[in-house]
């Protein structure tokens, strides 16, 4: 059965770098579902916003009113997470993102901070960080390392705001013929109209806007690990969907 995780009317926000056709959802056109994986992998802690960045950089867009209730955001459970700081002028906003249940909102946190590692790496410059293995794991993992050294061999980074919203979860994942708990299917949307690309070097931003593709439906597996980590290990996006355009 297919639930909706969340039922209040805001999410987190934290600060990223992309732009709109060149995003998360590019970094993670990871892996069709289907796709073999292995377990195992760490936990971390959640990610924080705020660091502060070069005055070069372009500040974060103005939070909407809706952004900001805490009990809204993705939480995690009693193992620590890695702490993720985020550079200023990189925004991501979780809506409707907990399920009000302790084990769906596990899992929800934990495929929030996939979206949210990604975004950390990019902003590194590279794959140095041990955050992607704790969210990602099997070909997902290959796949988002891979993006990200694309990504920082192009001399980019990201820069402005990206809004997941519309999340879906259903525990445990239907598809999987093993009974019982630790495994999950969720899907959701990502708003990236005003996810850009910004020049590492010059800090320049490209505005340009993706129009259609700027909307994109994720559809991920989740696994729960031995020590107690979801991770994702398959991943799949579509860009242009009309029912994530709201």
């Amino acid at each position: 059965m297919r639930t909706l995780a969340g039922t209040g009317p805001g999410g987190q926000r934290r600060a990223l770098r992309g732009t709109a056709a060149f995003g998360v959802a590019a970094a993670l056109s990871l892996t069709g579902c289907g796709s073999g994986a292995t377990d195992g992998g760490e936990r971390a802690a959640p990610a924080r916003s705020g660091t502060p960045a070069p005055s070069d950089r372009p500040s974060a867009p103005p939070a909407p009113a809706t952004d900001t209730p805490a009990e809204d955001a993705p939480v995690t459970g009693a193992t620590p997470r890695p702490d993720l700081t985020l550079p200023a002028g990189l925004v991501e906003r979780f809506e409707l993102w907990r399920a009000h249940d302790p084990d769906r909102d596990r899992a929800m946190a934990d495929a929030g901070h996939a979206q949210t590692v990604v975004l950390d790496a990019i902003a590194r410059g590279g794959t140095d960080t041990d955050a992607l293995a704790f969210y990602f794991t099997g070909r997902a993992l290959s796949a988002a390392k891979a993006h990200v050294r694309g990504v920082a061999g192009a001399g980019e980074s990201r820069s402005g705001f990206v809004r997941y919203h519309r999340p879906e979860l259903a525990m445990p994942d239907p598809r999987v013929d093993a009974p019982g708990k630790g495994t999950a299917a969720l899907s959701f949307c990502a708003d990236e109209s005003e996810l850009f690309r910004e020049d590492r070097a010059t800090g320049a931003v490209d505005r340009t806007q993706a129009g259609a593709d700027a909307q994109i439906h994720y559809e991920t597996r989740l696994r729960l690990s031995d020590k107690g980590v979801w991770q994702t290990y398959e991943l799949a996006t579509r860009r242009g969907v009309d029912t994530c355009a709201s």
